[in-house]
Protein backbone atom coordinates (compact mmCIF):
# COMPACT_ATOMS: atom_id res chain seq x y z
CA UNK A 1 0.00 0.00 0.00
CA UNK A 2 1.01 3.14 -1.00
CA UNK A 3 1.72 6.37 1.68
CA UNK A 4 -1.51 8.00 -0.03
CA UNK A 5 -3.62 4.93 -0.53
CA UNK A 6 -6.01 4.89 2.42
CA UNK A 7 -6.36 1.47 3.58
CA UNK A 8 -10.34 0.61 2.80
CA UNK A 9 -9.50 1.19 -1.13
CA UNK A 10 -10.48 -1.58 -2.97
CA UNK A 11 -8.58 -2.76 -6.18
CA UNK A 12 -10.93 -2.47 -9.24
CA UNK A 13 -11.61 -6.02 -10.49
CA UNK A 14 -9.92 -6.88 -13.90
CA UNK A 15 -12.61 -8.81 -15.65
CA UNK A 16 -15.80 -6.18 -15.35
CA UNK A 17 -12.34 -3.71 -16.24
CA UNK A 18 -11.53 -5.27 -19.22
CA UNK A 19 -15.51 -5.51 -20.20
CA UNK A 20 -16.71 -2.42 -19.64
CA UNK A 21 -13.69 -1.55 -22.15
CA UNK A 22 -14.86 -4.33 -24.77
CA UNK A 23 -18.35 -3.15 -24.64
CA UNK A 24 -17.10 0.46 -25.28
CA UNK A 25 -15.37 -1.06 -28.68
CA UNK A 26 -18.36 -2.40 -29.83
CA UNK A 27 -20.70 0.33 -28.31
CA UNK A 28 -18.49 2.69 -31.10
CA UNK A 29 -18.80 -0.15 -33.47
CA UNK A 30 -22.40 -0.26 -33.46
CA UNK A 31 -22.69 3.86 -33.83
CA UNK A 32 -20.44 3.92 -36.53
CA UNK A 33 -22.33 1.64 -38.52
CA UNK A 34 -24.46 3.86 -40.62
CA UNK A 35 -20.90 4.58 -42.17
CA UNK A 36 -20.69 0.84 -43.67
CA UNK A 37 -24.62 1.21 -44.87
CA UNK A 38 -24.64 -0.21 -48.65
CA UNK A 39 -26.47 -2.65 -50.30
CA UNK A 40 -23.05 -3.34 -52.38
CA UNK A 41 -21.20 -4.21 -48.76
CA UNK A 42 -21.61 -7.89 -48.05
CA UNK A 43 -20.05 -7.85 -44.99
CA UNK A 44 -21.37 -4.49 -43.55
CA UNK A 45 -24.52 -3.45 -41.39
CA UNK A 46 -26.26 -3.89 -38.41
CA UNK A 47 -27.62 -8.04 -37.31
CA UNK A 48 -30.70 -7.36 -35.33
CA UNK A 49 -32.08 -10.95 -34.31
CA UNK A 50 -30.56 -12.89 -37.25
CA UNK A 51 -31.53 -10.24 -39.83
CA UNK A 52 -28.75 -7.62 -42.18
CA UNK A 53 -29.96 -4.78 -41.91
CA UNK A 54 -27.70 -1.93 -44.87
CA UNK A 55 -29.97 0.22 -45.39
CA UNK A 56 -29.63 4.10 -43.90
CA UNK A 57 -32.98 4.26 -42.21
CA UNK A 58 -32.91 0.97 -40.64
CA UNK A 59 -29.49 1.01 -39.26
CA UNK A 60 -30.16 4.28 -37.61
CA UNK A 61 -33.59 3.58 -35.82
CA UNK A 62 -31.77 0.15 -34.63
CA UNK A 63 -27.92 0.05 -34.60
CA UNK A 64 -27.66 4.06 -32.43
CA UNK A 65 -30.29 2.83 -29.52
CA UNK A 66 -28.37 -0.30 -29.68
CA UNK A 67 -25.05 1.22 -29.49
CA UNK A 68 -26.28 3.62 -26.46
CA UNK A 69 -27.64 0.49 -24.28
CA UNK A 70 -24.49 -0.78 -25.62
CA UNK A 71 -22.63 2.41 -23.85
CA UNK A 72 -24.59 1.97 -21.24
CA UNK A 73 -23.58 -1.00 -19.99
CA UNK A 74 -20.28 -0.44 -20.51
CA UNK A 75 -20.67 2.29 -17.81
CA UNK A 76 -22.25 0.28 -15.54
CA UNK A 77 -19.68 -2.27 -15.66
CA UNK A 78 -17.15 0.45 -15.09
CA UNK A 79 -18.97 2.29 -12.55
CA UNK A 80 -20.23 -1.78 -10.98
CA UNK A 81 -23.63 -0.38 -10.46
CA UNK A 82 -26.00 -3.46 -9.72
CA UNK A 83 -28.57 -1.64 -12.43
CA UNK A 84 -26.41 -3.35 -14.83
CA UNK A 85 -27.94 -6.88 -14.26
CA UNK A 86 -30.69 -5.58 -15.88
CA UNK A 87 -29.06 -5.20 -18.66
CA UNK A 88 -26.16 -7.88 -18.81
CA UNK A 89 -28.96 -10.80 -17.94
CA UNK A 90 -31.17 -10.52 -21.13
CA UNK A 91 -28.08 -9.59 -23.67
CA UNK A 92 -26.79 -12.41 -21.95
CA UNK A 93 -29.93 -14.60 -23.76
CA UNK A 94 -29.86 -11.99 -26.95
CA UNK A 95 -26.12 -12.92 -28.31
CA UNK A 96 -26.86 -16.13 -28.30
CA UNK A 97 -30.57 -15.78 -30.32
CA UNK A 98 -28.83 -13.34 -32.51
CA UNK A 99 -26.02 -15.55 -33.46
CA UNK A 100 -28.59 -18.77 -33.83
CA UNK A 101 -31.28 -16.90 -35.87
CA UNK A 102 -28.28 -15.33 -37.98
CA UNK A 103 -26.88 -18.08 -39.36
CA UNK A 104 -29.97 -20.15 -39.59
CA UNK A 105 -31.01 -17.23 -42.01
CA UNK A 106 -27.81 -17.59 -44.04
CA UNK A 107 -27.83 -19.52 -47.21
CA UNK A 108 -25.34 -22.38 -46.88
CA UNK A 109 -22.67 -20.76 -49.41
CA UNK A 110 -22.31 -18.08 -47.36
CA UNK A 111 -21.58 -19.31 -44.02
CA UNK A 112 -18.08 -18.80 -42.95
CA UNK A 113 -15.86 -21.68 -42.33
CA UNK A 114 -16.50 -23.26 -38.81
CA UNK A 115 -14.12 -22.67 -36.93
CA UNK A 116 -14.60 -19.25 -37.63
CA UNK A 117 -17.91 -20.00 -36.37
CA UNK A 118 -16.92 -22.23 -33.76
CA UNK A 119 -13.95 -19.01 -32.27
CA UNK A 120 -16.42 -16.43 -32.97
CA UNK A 121 -19.18 -18.29 -30.63
CA UNK A 122 -16.47 -18.99 -27.94
CA UNK A 123 -15.69 -15.06 -28.03
CA UNK A 124 -19.46 -13.93 -28.23
CA UNK A 125 -20.87 -16.48 -25.79
CA UNK A 126 -18.08 -16.04 -23.07
CA UNK A 127 -18.47 -11.98 -23.20
CA UNK A 128 -21.95 -12.01 -23.52
CA UNK A 129 -22.75 -14.94 -20.44
CA UNK A 130 -19.33 -14.35 -18.82
CA UNK A 131 -20.39 -11.08 -17.92
CA UNK A 132 -23.49 -11.98 -16.86
CA UNK A 133 -22.50 -14.52 -14.76
CA UNK A 134 -19.76 -12.11 -13.17
CA UNK A 135 -22.44 -9.73 -12.64
CA UNK A 136 -24.84 -12.03 -10.65
CA UNK A 137 -22.32 -14.02 -8.42
CA UNK A 138 -20.72 -10.53 -7.70
CA UNK A 139 -24.33 -8.54 -7.51
CA UNK A 140 -23.96 -7.80 -3.72
CA UNK A 141 -20.70 -6.59 -3.97
CA UNK A 142 -22.11 -4.04 -6.85
CA UNK A 143 -22.90 -0.43 -5.68
CA UNK A 144 -26.70 0.67 -5.16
Amino acid sequence: MSSGESPDVRKRPIFPTLMALLFSILALSNATKVFQASEANPVGGFVFFGVRFRDTAPILLLALPFAALLATYARGLWTQKKWVAWISVPYAFYVPTNLTLFWFYQPADKLPPMAFIYGYLFLALGGAIGTALWVMRHFEELQD
